[in-house]
């Protein structure tokens, strides 16, 4: 019985430990972070839901599904592709789809991060119009 004793000494010493310096690491708790939470620059939190169409998405917005800012060095933006799109295009064009989206005038380069995530260097796009612009490549790129 004493070891557990002293185990729970150790763990309490622990916790105090972390605690300590646990502020720094914390989120903030201003009162504008409470009310909108944390969000990205250039975006109105629920924004996506309240603007979704109630219908499924069809043709390149099926393929395209979302913008949203890399964490790949070096690049700004990260496009996420379908994982049917291969299925949905077939495979000789799925395969251009980096090329045609690497095309778009903002684009400066892009890579790939495994089969559903392109990373997109565009240093100054708007996520909403990069998104749009994506889609149309898609489309003329599956006509």
């Amino acid at each position: 019985m004493a070891h557990a004793d002293g185990a729970d000494g150790v763990l309490a010493t622990l916790a105090k430990g972390l605690e300590r310096d646990a502020g720094r690491f914390a989120p903030s708790s201003t009162a504008a972070h409470r009310e909108t939470g944390p969000s990205l620059p250039g975006r109105r939190r629920g924004a996506a839901l309240a603007s979704t169409p109630a219908a499924p998405a069809s043709g390149p917005a099926s393929i395209v599904l979302e913008c949203g800012t890399s964490r790949s060095g070096g690049f700004t933006h990260v496009l996420w592709i379908s994982p049917s799109a291969e299925s949905i295009l077939g495979s000789h064009v799925a395969e251009r789809l980096g090329e045609a989206i690497g095309g778009i005038d903002v684009v400066q380069a892009w890579t790939w991060e495994g089969l559903d995530r392109l990373h997109v260097r565009a240093p100054g796009a708007d996520w909403d119009a990069l998104l749009d612009a994506a889609r149309a490549a898609v489309g003329a790129l599956a006509r």
